[in-house]
């Protein structure tokens, strides 16, 4: 069922666009930190440092999408394929409901595997090639096309490896795409850790993980409702910041888009009514209307709190 559930997402994501972190500081209370430097982009994953960053929460694996042709919307919202944390805990993206209008916060499904599972990822990763030196598999960039890459963090660093070919679609658990050894032995881990492996741990429940901080991305005006049958009542904005000098501007949102990560007790307060809310959800701020777009923030992308 998690293979499916994840492929299902995925195949979903690339339709969709097809057809169309660094520290923060300090805030008063009910105001945003600011989000990482390249305003208006996603969270960036980790990379070019050899240590996992701050408040990684025992990141040890990531496999991500990166580039492709997909709409700017998508872009800022596309989570991470797999991430594995040193204490077996896996997290992948939930089921995308086939509905209008959906959800305005992706779900984030969870498996855990144990400590010794998660060793036991390390080890595949490492026989798989890995954990050597960074590496890029395949015939080369597709501009239209996403490439995969995975990150392994072992020992004090990390190993980036880019496979341009290696695409979501053509993995299944127990399988392998032909082509470079390393490119194979990757899709056969990923298959795996989509699947029900336990890596020779202790397999947990399945559940939902509940996001400890969100990067909203904030436009003026209100969304646009193809169908005025399901448009949604308004809603205040929680936190005592103004959407109009929440963040930081969002230079690639247009005229007074802000852009910000939102954590610790101000994302306590605003998770119930993200959860509540659709993707045209209309939010008021200082007398006026906004259009919000939120990627919950996995453990390691959480700001670390003062104190």
């Amino acid at each position: 069922m998690a293979s499916q559930r994840f492929m299902l997402v995925v195949v979903t994501a690339l339709l969709v666009g097809a057809c169309s972190a660094a520290a923060p500081s300090s805030s008063p209370a009910g105001s945003p930190s600011a989000p990482p430097e390249a305003s208006g982009s996603p969270v960036p994953e980790p990379t070019g440092s050899s240590e996992p960053p701050a408040g990684a929460a025992g990141l040890i694996f990531r496999a991500t999408l990166q580039g492709g042709f997909i709409s700017p919307t998508a872009l800022r919202t596309r989570l991470p394929l797999i991430s594995v944390y040193s204490d077996g805990r896996i997290m992948s993206e939930g089921v995308i409901p086939a509905i209008y209008p959906g959800p305005l916060v992706a779900q984030i499904v969870v498996r855990s595997v144990g400590a010794a599972g998660a060793a036991g990822i390390l080890k595949a990763a490492s026989d798989a090639g890995l954990t050597g030196a960074d590496g890029a598999y395949g015939p080369g960039p597709n501009p239209d096309a996403p490439s995969t890459v995975i990150t392994v963090y072992h020992d004090g660093s990390q190993t980036v490896s880019t496979f341009s070919s290696l695409l979501p679609g053509q993995i299944q658990p127990g399988t392998a795409v032909t082509g470079d050894k390393v490119e194979s032995a990757a899709s056969l881990l990923l298959g795996r850790l989509m699947g029900t492996d336990t890596f020779g741990g202790t397999a947990g429940p399945n559940g939902t993980y509940v996001p400890l901080g969100f990067q909203v991305f904030a436009v003026p005006g209100a969304p646009a409702v193809s169908d005025p049958g399901v448009a949604r009542p308004p809603v205040s904005w929680p936190l005592a910041t103004p959407l109009a000098t929440f963040g930081k501007a969002d230079t690639l949102g247009g005229d007074g888009a802000r852009v910000g990560i939102v954590s610790g007790a101000d994302a306590t307060t605003l998770g119930p009514i993200l959860e509540s809310a659709t993707q045209i959800t209309p939010f008021t701020s200082g007398g006026s209307q906004w259009t919000i777009t939120v990627r919950p923030l996995l453990p390691d992308e959480v700001p670390a709190t003062g104190g």
